[in-house]
């Protein structure tokens, strides 16, 4: 029997016995008191507490009861029916019944016990049911006291399970501060308030979740965006916030904060009419204790990953630049040596094939060291829109080809793999247009949404036969339509003679979730 167990039945069992005393002094006081009943009353009762206060099999511990609250209606039948001074006394007999029943069960048998009573010593004292109730009219007094005091200690009860239980809960998710945030994690604390709140509608806006996990919902993106534009509040406040469909909803705001007093998101919770309880508060700062120490422990993983893939891209970049880039400097400069040594017997001849040569090996050397550069700018940390919007400048630098750039739209954070598939497929789709397309201009226009990302890169060139080239795999067709594809995205290819190619793309911001 647990500590907890044992000290209730103290406490219950030496309120039986002072409710024992307290009925055989005032009894005493008006009839007096037998001591054949007093030797009973003790003896039974220090019996019956003796083997309460013991462990015991079930079976033995039902009739025990039983036999209490038999003894009770006996003790009553011998001092005067229902208005015994062991009325009380008798009636919290019951207590121990309900150990082996439920409230539903509970409830039925305190009923007929308590009307059963009156019916019991009426019909022993040959008088009528309803006259001996009257004569006894402070009973239904006392009984519906009773009732108040059973279904009050009911409601306590239920309350105390039920908060117990959401510590429980809060508690069994203590492995989330020590185990690296990974997919789905955001959504595991959100169904975690939810549990705790009653089934309130919560939502976890943290501004680097992208960091961790690949899917965000539209919602989440919505309200990231919008509390990132809209909300300088830094206290918790009951505010009215606009869905994305327009209507306006009442929310529980708290800002996100870590360690350092940095914001890293909001908690938006959904109120309706009714506010959240000091219990749910406290709850919830239990939870945000935890999401904050994962933050904070998941900060410090992603940082060191960053670092160490920092230091190994600076130590590829040197290595290329150390090697591929210094052969291909040298390669160049004996080309441009061998042009002008040639004889001029073979030089009409054989110049241009030289020359074609070393523009190839200058544009390798050019590639190269764009690499390189790309290798120690850390891609992760670049603007996407800067870079194209660059990109497109040094690919039609020293061309005829005019570049008209056109972004719409803006995103605070984007998965790199996305960033890095649009970047990759507008310099593929640029350099194309560069080499083949002999255009006049070339028109790259990139869109962002809550949704997705679209993408179109347009030339005024000479145009293809789209299927042949796919067919034949040139121009890097099928490549770009495979780095599209793995984000789930589409990609698709248009061309006409004399009015130019167009490649247009999209790309869900959720891999996962498809988009009516």
């Amino acid at each position: 029997m647990s500590l907890h167990n044992r000290t209730g039945l103290y406490l219950f069992f030496g309120c039986r016995w002072a409710l024992l005393l307290s009925g055989l002094i005032l009894y005493s006081k008006d009839g007096g008191v037998t001591p054949g009943l007093l030797l009973a009353a003790v003896l039974f009762q220090t019996i019956y507490s003796l083997l309460q206060l013991n462990k015991m099999r079930r079976k033995v511990a039902i009739m025990a009861a039983v036999t209490d609250v038999s003894f009770g209606i006996y003790l009553l039948g011998q001092t005067g029916g229902i208005s015994s001074p062991f009325l009380i006394y008798s009636f919290t007999g019951l207590w121990m019944v309900k150990q082996f029943v439920s409230w539903r069960q509970y409830y039925p048998i305190l009923l007929f016990y308590v009307a059963g009573i009156p019916i019991l010593f009426a019909l022993t004292s040959d008088v009528l049911i309803y006259r001996y109730v009257l004569a006894h009219f402070d009973y239904g007094f006392i009984v519906f006291t009773f009732f108040c005091v059973v279904s009050l200690v009911h409601y306590a009860a239920q309350n105390v399970q039920k908060q117990f239980r959401k510590l429980v809960t809060i508690y069994s998710s203590r492995h989330m501060t020590v185990q690296p945030m990974k997919q789905g994690t955001i959504s595991y604390i959100e169904e975690l308030l939810q549990r705790v709140l009653d089934d309130r509608e919560v939502i976890l806006c943290v501004e680097s979740a992208g960091r961790y996990e690949k899917l965000q919902s539209w919602k989440h993106t919505y309200f990231t965006n919008y509390m990132k534009q809209n909300w300088p509040h830094s206290q918790k406040i009951y505010t009215q916030l606009p869905s994305p469909t327009g209507e306006v909803v009442p929310y529980y705001v708290q800002v996100l904060l870590d360690r350092s007093g940095k914001k890293y998101g909001w908690l938006l919770v959904k109120t309706s009419k009714k506010e959240l309880s000091i219990l749910h508060k406290i709850y919830i700062q239990f939870i945000l204790m935890k999401l904050e120490a994962f933050h904070f422990v998941n900060e410090e993983l992603l940082d060191a990953q960053e670092t160490a893939v920092a230091l190994e891209r600076d130590a590829i970049a040197q290595n290329i630049h150390d090697g591929i880039a210094q052969e291909l400097f040298f390669i160049s400069i004996q080309l441009f040596q061998l042009k002008n040594a040639l004889p001029p017997d073979v030089r009409e001849e054989t110049l241009p094939y030289v020359t074609e040569i070393e523009k190839k090996v200058k544009e390798s050397h050019r590639d190269i060291r764009q690499f390189i550069i790309e290798l120690k700018d850390e891609k992760r940390k670049f603007n996407l829109h800067s870079a194209i919007e660059k990109l497109l400048h040094r690919v039609t630098e020293h061309t005829e080809v005019v570049p008209i750039f056109e972004n719409i739209g803006w995103v605070a954070h984007e998965q790199l793999d996305i960033e890095e598939a649009i970047y990759h497929l507008v310099e593929e789709a640029a350099n194309n247009v560069i080499k083949h397309a002999k255009a006049k201009h070339i028109h790259v226009r990139i869109e962002v949404t809550s949704v997705q990302w679209s993408i179109t890169i347009k030339d005024d060139g000479i145009g293809m036969q789209i299927s042949e080239v796919y067919e034949q795999g040139r121009f890097g067709l099928r490549g770009m339509e495979n780095r599209i594809k793995v984000l789930n995205g589409a990609i698709s290819f248009q061309s006409e003679a004399v009015m130019g190619t167009t490649v247009t793309a999209y790309i869900p911001r959720e891999r996962s979730i498809a988009y009516v």
